[in-house]
């Protein structure tokens, strides 16, 4: 298997300038997969070979872009920067690395070619780079969310069979975010929303956005809750260094670990905040192994549990109501402790695309040494359940 830095399909493009542009202007709205931790899968030994195939596979957070909606983010972001277009040169070798191609912009051909030599049945797609969630102009946020959903709509009547969808928010106004949910999933078909990182540097457990998990609940659709860029003064603390590049840092800081454990600590943030109390329906799913916090629930328990007053424990809390998928990160160790530590109902397969391109998806499950049961639970099952599929 060959890492994302060197693997697209012979018919991908260079990457569009307006990309490129958007990356630069648009870095708070990113939401960039982990690009480079992609583990090998090794060659199928002979009991593999006898392992029946999968029914289907079904990923959920793959993403897609709109170019003229992302182009419209990127004016926006500009305007607010004084009509300057910033020319970050770090940006832009990240951006070179994560993604070297525009597959993110295809929802057709292309992708459903990676998709049949990947074994995928179908895709979950998801706003990625330049999404609108974030603008803070409400007026303008409610319109550029409402056009990417009805598009994301209508691309998904191309293919019903491959595409399903998750909704764009515009968070600034949570009322109206919360009916932009309600119609997309009651006239659009969408299966619930995608919200990424913070909000002008707010996490989401902030009581001005409880009508969207509200409406979240009251639907019974889940919220993925995904990772964006970090704060610039965090990531200059934590993940910048003069003993190492400076594309390194920003990687640092973003896909190869910092907006991991800023996406692991919102959710924490949720289960303190009381709000599995106040909506013990809603139902939220977290990527990339749950951003580290199932391989820490016995400490939060431990300790962070002594300070509260909830009704039950953190880790009671995040096996009743949250799921958590791979994005890509198809390592079988941590794939059997996850198991073990909340059981597989609560396992959704993902891959990541395309900020991970990997034709081995079906493989992986395929070849691990789990129960056929829990594999055919992790490959579609729960998603089917889970999301009306």
């Amino acid at each position: 298997m060959r890492s994302l830095c060197c693997q697209f399909s012979g018919n991908a493009k260079k990457p569009s300038k307006w990309i490129e542009e958007l990356f630069l202007s648009v870095a708070s709205l990113l939401s960039i997969g982990s690009a480079l931790n992609n583990i090998p899968v090794s060659a199928k030994t002979n009991a593999e070979k006898n392992m029946k195939p999968l029914k289907r596979i079904i990923t959920i957070e793959e993403h897609f872009v709109l170019k003229d909606i992302s182009q419209k983010v990127a004016a926006f972001n500009i305007k607010q920067n004084g009509g300057m277009v910033p020319n970050d040169a770090i940006q832009k070798e990240l951006m070179a690395i994560v993604l070297p191609a525009n597959d993110i912009e295809d929802v057709g051909e292309r992708r459903i070619q990676f998709m049949d030599e990947s074994g995928i049945d179908m895709q979950m797609l998801s706003y990625g780079a330049g999404s609108p969630q974030n603008i803070t102009d409400k007026a303008l946020a409610i319109e550029l969310c409402q056009q990417s959903n009805n598009e994301l709509a209508h691309l998904i009547k191309l293919h019903p069979t491959r595409f399903s969808g998750f909704a764009i928010l515009p968070v600034t106004d949570p009322t109206a975010a919360a009916e932009e949910l309600n119609r997309s999933v009651k006239e659009l078909g969408l299966k619930g929303a995608m919200l990424s990182g913070t909000f002008n540097s707010r996490f989401f457990d902030e009581a001005e956005f409880l009508p969207i998990f509200s409406k979240a609940q009251e639907l019974n659709v889940p919220l993925y809750m995904h990772p964006a860029i970090i704060q610039k003064d965090i990531a200059a603390h934590y993940y910048h260094s003069n003993n190492w590049p400076a594309v390194a840092g920003a990687m640092f800081a973003s896909a190869g670990y910092g907006w991991h454990v800023d996406s692991g600590i919102a959710i924490v943030r949720l289960i303190v905040s009381g709000i599995f109390d106040k909506l013990p329906g809603l139902k939220l799913i977290s990527g990339h192994w749950g951003e580290l916090v199932p391989f820490f629930l016995n400490r939060l328990d431990d300790q962070l549990g002594k300070t509260l007053k909830l009704g039950r424990k953190i880790s009671d809390y995040y096996k009743s109501n949250m799921y958590i998928t791979p994005s890509g990160l198809f390592s079988e160790a941590q794939l059997k402790y996850v198991i073990e530590e909340l059981g597989s109902d609560k396992i959704i397969y993902s891959g990541d695309y395309p900020f991970l391109i990997n034709k081995e998806t079906r493989q992986f499950l395929e070849r691990v040494s789990i129960s056929e049961e829990d594999k055919e639970k992790i490959a579609y099952k729960n998603a089917e359940n889970l999301l009306s599929l």
